[in-house]
């Protein structure tokens, strides 16, 4: 067993088995690239690895499933929303509630969990106040800086081995999901860029002021080689800061927004939430143009009922994962 103060940093493409057992902000193992081979071990629970993403160390809690009559496993990347991923700002203090609930779906599912924290890594604890508006929002954008730390974590999850070299993740059974944010940088994780005009130009928009590459606005990245089975979408918005062209509510949204995406996606939309409205929008847009969507609608859910320990939180907890589970038997 290694000791809580005893870190394991990886210096070069061998593999070195870990084995942890809990997870503290002390019980760390850093990662320089996700590209490189891992192998952990079955007697591993929890820990948290850190993947570079563009300069940053990305922290991610990789929750290993028990008692489970698998060799390889599905995994699930999850994109927390806009009050962060821990229980405090500091990981040390654990996975927010939330996520601990969703650590427990998965392992009673037999499923892999790797919870990404997007925020501290880049300064912030949670999108609040000017992290709303641009252009203090780039840094931490939904639309392109998030879906590379999913990219990174769907390839750290793809080099995972099991102690006899095998794969520990089986890379045709990794979905993702997000919640509110993080539910649209599932969305974005997922575009397919096959679909977008080659003179497209990647802006955002706010009261009147477009930004560019130059403000720090990116394009997507490609669909990586072996990508996302699918994504589950909860309560998020859709326009991305005019991200994708055109508002998927108005009028032009069928010729001029670009976003549709390469794997099969499932929403979940509360009625009382102002970004309903236009996620609903693209939900329809995307429906005229035959995308793989499915929508579980909740009369009577808020922003963030996924917290509310009510029936329609749990009806789409148990959805969800339904609804992987027939993603990865396809």
């Amino acid at each position: 067993m290694i000791s809580k103060k005893k870190r394991v940093l990886f210096k070069s493409t061998i593999a070195i088995a870990i084995a942890l057992s809990s997870c503290s902000k002390d019980n760390e193992v850093d990662s320089n690239s996700a590209e490189k081979e891992r192998i952990i071990s079955f007697t591993t629970s929890d820990t948290i690895i850190r993947i570079t993403v563009d300069g940053h160390d990305i922290p991610v809690y990789l929750s290993l499933p028990r008692d489970c009559n698998e060799e390889t496993f599905p995994a699930v990347v999850t994109l927390h929303g806009s009050n962060g991923l821990w229980s405090d700002a500091d990981s040390g203090k654990g996975l927010s509630r939330q996520f601990k609930d969703w650590q427990q779906v998965f392992a009673q599912n037999c499923v892999v969990g790797a919870f990404v924290d997007s925020y501290t890594p880049r300064g912030v604890t949670t999108r609040t106040g000017k992290f709303r508006n641009l252009p203090d929002n780039i840094p931490i954008s939904a639309q392109y800086v998030r879906p590379r730390d999913a990219n990174a974590t769907l390839k750290f999850l793809q080099n995972l081995k099991s102690p006899n070299g095998k794969p520990l993740i089986d890379e045709n059974r990794i979905g993702l999901l997000g919640f509110s944010d993080g539910a649209s940088a599932t969305m974005a994780s997922l575009i397919d860029l096959d679909r977008v005009p080659e003179n497209f130009e990647w802006t955002q928009s706010q009261d009147g002021r477009t930004y560019n590459l130059s403000d720090g606005v990116l394009p997507p990245q490609p669909k990586p080689e072996n990508a996302f089975t699918g994504g589950v979408f909860y309560y998020g918005g859709s326009v991305g800061y005019n991200y994708w062209g055109k508002h998927p509510c108005g009028s032009e949204a069928m010729e001029n927004n670009v976003f549709y995406p390469y794997a099969p996606m499932f929403f979940h939309i509360p009625s009382d939430d102002n970004l309903t409205e236009n996620t609903l929008c693209m939900i329809e847009v995307l429906q005229r143009k035959g995308a793989p969507i499915e929508m579980q609608f909740y009369p009577n859910a808020s922003h963030g009922f996924d917290t509310d320990n009510l029936s329609s939180s749990r009806n789409a907890r148990e959805k969800t994962i339904s609804w992987f589970k027939n993603q990865w038997s396809k």
